[in-house]
């Protein structure tokens, strides 16, 4: 019951956070919006915020799906609710001109990945998540949207009972160079639809021997105020791009 209680609760104040986005994004006061796990949120602001969905620094706003894999993403795509109130996203006016940035993986290449592209060095989900996003914009009505390369894995990172890292720091970060080129690789062939870019900050991130800088994460896992800086250089030059 008490589970149940939370899920709801949670529910219904990401539904709020939702309609405060709608109104946001019909008076024009909406330039991104960051969809998926931590480090969606981390990129734009330095807390969680209390609705889920909800606004960051300056025009940016965030959704936060919560501890989402890249690999489950590809499987079974985006919730349907996220989907309906998409649709409803649509139908506001100004929703085009909203920059969507899509955040997953992290997680992956810190829990799953690394014990296994020693047995097969290959990701083929990676195409499969693109698809999903891609799918996803075309909901929202948009003509473009970017996956985020996640961070590089750190040296040293916090130990989470619930979320426990597999692999060593080389394999690790073996693991992120295979996701980094297949993201990179997949966004840059031809496409049919909406345009999806790979917004990839690992050279802005990572230290010369290819690790998240010490001075950029506080856990090995989300950035610093200097982080978002360095991270936010990057995101500026790519939507010039656009």
């Amino acid at each position: 019951m008490r589970h149940r209680l939370r899920v709801l609760k949670a529910k219904t104040l990401a539904w709020i956070g939702f309609l405060l986005l709608v109104v946001a994004v019909a008076r024009r006061r909406v330039d991104e919006v960051w969809v998926g796990d931590s480090n969606a949120v981390m990129m734009v602001r330095g807390t969680f915020h209390p609705l889920g969905v909800g606004r960051g620094a300056e025009r940016r706003w965030v959704w936060h799906l919560g501890p989402r894999l890249m690999f489950s993403i590809a499987r079974d795509g985006f919730k349907p609710g996220m989907v309906r109130a998409l649709r409803v996203l649509k139908l506001v006016p100004g929703h085009d001109r909203v920059n969507w940035f899509f955040s997953f993986g992290e997680i992956d290449l810190r829990c799953h990945l690394a014990p296994r592209i020693k047995e097969n060095p290959e990701l083929p989900f990676v195409p499969a998540y693109v698809a999903r996003v891609r799918s996803l914009v075309s909901v929202i009505g948009s003509s473009h949207a970017f996956v985020v390369v996640p961070v590089p894995p750190a040296v040293e990172t916090f130990i989470d009972e619930g979320f426990p890292i597999k692999g060593s720091l080389d394999e690790r970060l073996a693991a992120h160079r295979l996701m980094r080129a297949d993201l990179l690789a997949v966004t840059r062939a031809e496409q049919t639809g909406p345009r999806i870019a790979a917004l990839d900050l690992t050279d802005a991130l990572s230290d010369a021997a290819g690790h998240y800088r010490t001075d950029f994460t506080y856990d090995g896992v989300h950035p610093t105020d200097a982080g978002r800086a360095a991270a936010r250089e990057v995101v500026e030059l790519q939507l010039q791009s656009v």
